[in-house]
């Protein structure tokens, strides 16, 4: 169990500022331990593992893991008191006792803290003085486990060359003013004045309506830091890479692994880059250069563990399995024959396949979501569905090879499959007394961004933010219907009937009972509730 740690006085910007704190997925320690799986690494296993991470805000990111993870051990650390107040008063609200958030500096990290399996670092790096970002790589050759992953996100070079200027301009004008809140107004009103008043057929102006557009929709307290603030010193990949080095670092992948391939950029690209690069970080430079990167969320490993980035299709054997695709139509597939079947993701990209194995293996996965499903289970229960020969050897591993390869295409080129390094378990169906993620309930309490049992934000509608703090497991149907009602009565929770408002208790009840059942269906399908 850990001790809680108290903060002391206020230091710096994030104080002022706190930046919205919420679960990053690409950070998460199934993804790491899945792309080091994939690479053929032995990572270590995720619901047991002991994560750091540095600059942790408020805990949005690390308290939902050590929530769905009890058996694991996690530390946060960060500079802001403030933040660091806010995440203890989350952790002691959800009586979360595998977690300790310090208010302390990345350079306090020492020995007496340990190794840990898995080491987070986002949105750190770049915004730090060089001594600094040392000390973050220093710690994660020193405090990573053997096997174990780290993630470090940072501005890169070319993209960064383009917004860097921006940021010049913001800074040159904002600096007059003397509140954040302030230069952040100003920062945001002398772009749309360049905007406006550059010659509008110049590629210039093409550049800051783009810059404009973008930050545009970007919150008060992410320009301010992304842009106003002192240090933000971008690099280009191959530098970050020559600095791993140092560091007996080695660079092991993306977190976004397709951010690493070359397919799709067409035969005469890729023919190219064979010949100018000669290597997997040389091809990854090149590819910026291509794309114009402006930043990277970077895996490292030790430098005596060597990645394998030709993939094999096996290696997905020890992961866990989930995809949110449909068929499309109404008619369900015959999964038996071999009439082409097609698939569609919530995002519109498409998969058409006519493989038994495959058709039965959406199947299965349909059921299971949100959740995933172990490749072992998925395996035999797709072989179930085709009524196949279970002593038939020969035929067990052409469809072991045939369903390996189809979720890993699929998993590679789109969002068709997801891949997970640790079981996402939900409950689909709403128990006699729900119970939802006790740090979702505490945030959704507060009115802040919920984290599902997916390391993603929900999207609560106003009736579910009021019913997912009340799951805690101990209320039926009837005692739900009678805090619900409350809330409406009492004027935190507002209720409409054809365009109308609903007040009366006796309506409002006879509301809540008609809609409470489809409520609790929804929050389950955002895999908010546990078994």
């Amino acid at each position: 169990m850990f001790t809680p740690v108290a903060p002391t006085t206020p230091t710096n910007s994030y104080d002022e500022v706190p930046y919205e704190s919420h679960p990053y997925p690409q950070t998460h320690p199934s993804r790491l331990f899945t792309i080091a799986t994939l690479f053929g690494l032995n990572p270590p296993p995720v619901e047991t593992a002991r994560v750091l991470e540095l600059g942790c805000a408020a805990g949005g990111n690390i308290i939902p893991m050590a929530d769905a993870f009890p058996n694991g051990t996690f530390l946060g650390i960060d500079l802001s008191v403030r933040q660091i107040e806010d995440g203890l008063k989350t952790v002691a609200d959800a009586g979360l006792k595998n977690i300790q958030l310090r208010h302390a500096s990345i350079t306090d990290v020492n020995d007496s803290d340990g190794t840990f399996d898995y080491i987070l670092c986002h949105g750190v790096f770049s915004w730090v003085p060089v001594p600094v970002q040392d000390k973050i790589l220093d710690i994660c050759s020193k405090r990573l486990a053997p096997n174990g992953v780290a993630y470090v996100s940072y501005n890169t070079y070319p993209g960064w060359h383009m917004r860097g200027m921006i940021r010049d301009m913001m800074r040159f004008h904002a600096s007059r003013f003397n509140s954040p809140q302030e230069r952040t107004r100003q920062a945001r009103a002398l772009l749309d004045f360049l905007a406006e008043s550059v010659r509008p057929d110049s590629p210039y102006a093409a550049l800051l309506r783009q810059e404009l557009e973008a930050l545009r929709h970007q919150s008060d307290h992410y320009l301010y830091h992304e842009h106003l603030e002192e240090v933000n010193d971008p690099l280009y990949f191959h530098q970050f890479v020559e600095r791993l080095g140092k560091h007996t670092l080695r660079y092991l992948g993306e977190s976004r692994i397709g951010t690493m391939m070359t397919e799709g950029l067409g035969i005469d690209i890729e023919k190219a880059l064979r010949l100018l690069a000669t290597d997997q970080i040389q091809t990854e430079q090149y590819l910026d250069f291509l794309r114009n990167r402006m930043f990277r969320e970077t895996l490292l490993t030790h430098a005596r563990n060597v990645p394998h980035w030709q993939i094999q299709p096996e290696r997905v054997t020890r992961l866990h399995i989930a995809s949110a695709t449909r068929p499309v139509g109404d008619a369900l597939p015959d999964v038996k024959s071999e009439e082409a079947v097609k698939y569609r993701t919530g995002s519109g990209i498409s998969l058409s396949t006519g493989k038994p194995i495959l058709k039965a293996a959406m199947a299965v996965l349909e059921e299971a979501w949100p959740g995933t499903v172990p490749f072992a289970e998925l395996f035999r229960k797709s072989r179930e569905l085709l009524g196949a020969n279970l002593g038939d050897a020969k035929a067990e591993d052409e469809d072991v090879r045939g369903l390996t390869s189809a979720i890993l295409n699929g998993y590679l080129s789109s969002d068709v499959v997801e891949l997970h390094g640790a079981p996402v378990v939900i409950s689909r169906s709403t128990s006699d007394k729900p119970t939802a993620l006790a740090s979702a309930r505490v945030r959704a309490a507060s009115g802040r961004s919920v984290a599902n049992r997916r390391h993603e934000i929900a999207r609560l509608t106003d009736l579910q933010r009021h019913l997912v703090p009340l799951l805690d497991g101990t209320r039926d149907r009837e005692a739900l219907t009678v805090a619900m009602t409350q809330s409406v009565v009492e004027g935190r929770l507002h209720l409409a009937q054809n365009g109308q408002p609903v007040t009366r208790t006796d309506e409002v009840r006879a509301a809540i009972i008609a809609i409470l059942d489809q409520a609790l269906t929804n929050v389950a399908k955002q895999a908010l509730l546990i078994s």
